[in-house]
């Protein structure tokens, strides 16, 4: 046996042979992981926004977001995916699960009440999720999916890039979407 093949077993062992999370720790790593993804892509769209406008961080987040998400699940060793019940991309739309908590969280917010951070749920298939909120707290965000025009360039470079778009029409303090973390 070559060392990668004793490595490789090795590893798998530690995996299969490792504790279970606690509530804390998947709350710590849900936060961790639900940060960094938010982080790495709004630094990423923050760049591109400054450099090409609105048309480039569109480009962009169809060409990257899905690979970056996957990037951060990869080295967090969580499955991890952002959802929303008005969806730009067909892949982010919430499953019936997680439409309940994002449909819980805007009865809050039309309560003018603060929505919590986080959401942890045991589900019937014995994973536990972690939800985090995103909310529209940027002016840039709302450049790609505030008011948009609809014979704008971007307006058309949405619609040709996402012939489904669902994701317009948002204002300062909307619920845009969730992080979901899965354990």
């Amino acid at each position: 046996m070559n060392q990668k093949s004793v490595f490789s077993l090795l590893f798998i062992s530690s995996l299969l042979m490792a504790e279970p999370l606690s509530q804390e720790q998947m709350i710590q790593k849900g936060t961790e992981v639900s940060t960094a993804l938010v982080q790495k892509l709004g630094g990423e769209l923050k760049t591109q926004m400054q450099s090409g406008g609105p048309l480039a961080a569109l480009h962009f987040c169809s060409q990257n977001a899905l690979s970056l998400t996957d990037q951060i699940a990869k080295e967090s060793g969580t499955s991890v995916k952002r959802v929303s019940l008005q969806n730009r991309n067909p892949v982010n739309a919430a499953t019936p699960e997680e439409k309940a908590v994002l449909s819980q969280w805007q009865e809050i917010l039309k309560k003018s009440e603060a929505l919590p951070p986080y959401k942890l749920t045991k589900l019937s298939n014995g994973h536990t999720v972690y939800y985090k909120p995103i909310v529209i707290n940027n002016e840039a965000c709302l450049k790609c999916h505030g008011d948009i025009a609809g014979d704008s360039p971007l307006a058309k470079a949405i619609k040709e890039t996402y012939p489904e778009d669902h994701a317009t029409g948002y204002k300062m303090g909307d619920l845009r979407g969730m992080v979901v973390v899965a354990f």
